[in-house]
């Protein structure tokens, strides 16, 4: 199975050759500072997935994104109670060159989460507040997938040396 695997040009995305990881891009994405408290979370997750060892001192890239949040009912009683929600969040990420501007990818990821609702107030922001922490956690992963898929296809068309 591995030999076809490699036949067709799989490589694994996360593997560890010398010195550097496969994607070594991630490194030199710089993130845009947020504008307020949600934008804050996403990139502090942003943060610990992509650059975990710290902000590149000179970037090649930076990242901006945009947050779009919607709630929307998902279980509704007999008598017109709702009893959970669904939070959804849209984020919409452009990579652009740091020296240039010049944008390079764009691309947006969803990401969901499901909280119930109470006859207490407090318990209800809270639910509420988990369930964003959640949808941004997982959205930030889908970024660090894309982007690492981005960069990764790079070497995927470099053709492997040949072994004699």
């Amino acid at each position: 199975m591995a030999v076809s695997l490699a036949a067709c040009g799989f490589r694994p995305l996360y593997r560890q050759e010398g010195a550097g990881a496969t994607v070594p891009q991630l490194s030199q994405i710089s993130i845009v500072q947020p504008e307020d408290r949600v934008s804050q979370q996403l990139r502090n997750h942003l943060l610990d997935m992509i650059t975990p060892k710290g902000s590149p001192e000179r970037p090649t890239y930076i990242l901006d994104y945009r947050i779009t949040e919607a709630v929307g009912s998902v279980f509704v009683t007999r008598s017109d109670e709702i009893t959970r929600n669904n939070l959804q969040l849209t984020v919409s990420a452009y990579l652009r060159n740091y020296q240039t501007g010049q944008p390079v990818t764009s691309f947006s990821v969803v990401s969901q989460a499901s909280y119930n609702l109470t006859v207490a107030d407090y318990s209800n922001l809270i639910s509420e507040k988990n369930a964003r922490e959640r949808a941004l956690r997982d959205a930030a992963e889908q970024i660090r997938i894309r982007l690492a898929n981005y960069f990764g296809r790079d070497q995927f068309r470099q053709p492997s040396p040949r072994q004699p």
